[in-house]
């Protein structure tokens, strides 16, 4: 197997990026040593293909071309910053607890705002004119999502890229460089390692920054609350409460064996658009531990915050109960669920069967881990939350 990697460095990528939108008179440095390091991980660890080092220099690039433009724009409108985002649903689980079909369902209900994929992947104006034709954005958008389903074809039968469709913020999120979002697409263990030491709550104010931002351009004056939903909340919901006071924050429970597998499969098919390599045999063993220290810090911060108030959701009422649990979820937020909302979620679950891009197959024997290894390393977990398994 021949490994590609990314020649240009971080000033060089940030100078690049000047040069394609033509913005010279904004600093952008700021992420110049997150991405080194993100870069140097990649080029190290990442066993990238040819076309998957350039397509994840260009992914970088576009990344790096969103926020001058966003800079440009917030200094040209400080009047953005004044948008309000109130009284969010934000879904807080763990990645593969059912935490997707929340957020697209409760999109389907019609009673809130939602990022589809084109907002996120291309969320800045390429003119600073918020009026300008959004054609250009969606194409840029279509043709990742193109790209991303021929080259990674098994991915959409675990979580499916469509242009058009509700998609969790961390398309925002992966813009501010610091961001666990790189991780599902390339295998960059040391920065993974760099990131969980760095400070969340500047990463979750650039999500909010980037909501206001979308709000200001496509939904300015629409009165209805966002529905929101990361992998990266879980133990957050506290700064997530700080930043959002009257958020409904719902956390959503699987069954760890589940969780376990699902995950290791997901970034196997994930990394195949940019990488040959077989890791099967590593991202059992490394989910193992980095979902249980996730879920350790998840506990020890509700613990820390008991006034924090959070609705938990379990997987198989995600699953098999979804309009009761979204009824409790509405009474949480005080919110009425109208006879609209309940045929928006009876058409969607009608249109989108569980296994609607087929069926996702996996064991954590897949991945060189067994029941007894979860249950031992899980055990805490287990007692405390295995009511919503």
């Amino acid at each position: 197997m021949t490994v590609f990697t990314i020649k240009a460095n971080a000033g060089q990528l940030l100078h690049k990026a000047r040069e394609q939108t033509g913005i010279d008179n904004i600093d952008d440095s700021e992420v110049e040593a997150a991405l080194g390091i993100l870069l140097k991980s990649a080029n190290e660890q990442g066993q990238m293909s040819e076309m998957g080092a350039a397509m994840f220099e260009e992914r970088l690039q576009h990344l790096l071309r969103n926020r001058l433009r966003m800079k440009r724009d917030f200094r040209a409108h400080p009047e953005i910053n004044e948008q309000q985002i109130s009284r969010p649903v934000i879904v807080s689980g763990m990645a593969r607890t059912g935490s997707t079909k929340m957020q697209k369902i409760l999109a389907a209900t019609g009673d809130f705002k939602y990022q589809p994929f084109w907002q996120g992947y291309s969320m800045s104006l390429i003119s600073g004119d918020r009026n300008e034709d959004p054609a250009p954005r969606i194409k840029e958008a279509d043709e990742q999502v193109r790209w991303f389903n021929t080259h990674a074809p098994m991915a959409a039968s675990i979580h499916e890229f469509s242009t058009f469709e509700p998609e969790e913020e961390s398309l925002i999120y992966e813009h501010n460089i610091v961001s666990s979002y790189h991780q599902a697409f390339v295998f960059a263990p040391d920065y993974m390692m760099w990131w969980v030491m760095q400070d969340l709550r500047p990463q979750i104010d650039f999500i909010k920054r980037g909501l206001k931002y979308l709000q200001w351009q496509l939904y300015d004056g629409d009165p209805r609350p966002w529905v929101l939903k990361c992998p990266m909340y879980p133990g957050a919901e506290h700064l997530l409460r700080e930043a959002f006071p009257d958020a409904v924050i719902v956390c959503t429970h699987r069954c760890p064996h589940d969780v376990l597998s699902s995950v290791a499969s997901l970034l196997h098919y994930y990394h195949q658009a940019h990488s040959d390599a077989d890791r099967k045999a590593i991202y059992g063993p490394m989910m193992l531990e980095g979902v249980a220290i996730g879920l350790e810090n998840y506990m020890n911060q509700r613990d820390a915050h008991p006034g924090t108030n959070l609705f938990d959701a379990a997987y198989t009422d995600v699953t098999r109960n979804c309009e009761q649990l979204i009824e409790r979820i509405y009474a949480s937020g005080r919110m009425t669920l109208s006879d609209k909302a309940r045929q928006g979620i009876r058409q969607w679950e009608k249109d989108n069967s569980q296994h609607k891009h087929g069926v996702h197959k996996h064991t954590l024997e897949d991945f060189q881990l067994s029941n007894e290894m979860v249950d031992t390393r899980y055990k805490k977990y287990i007692d405390r939350f295995g009511q919503y398994f």
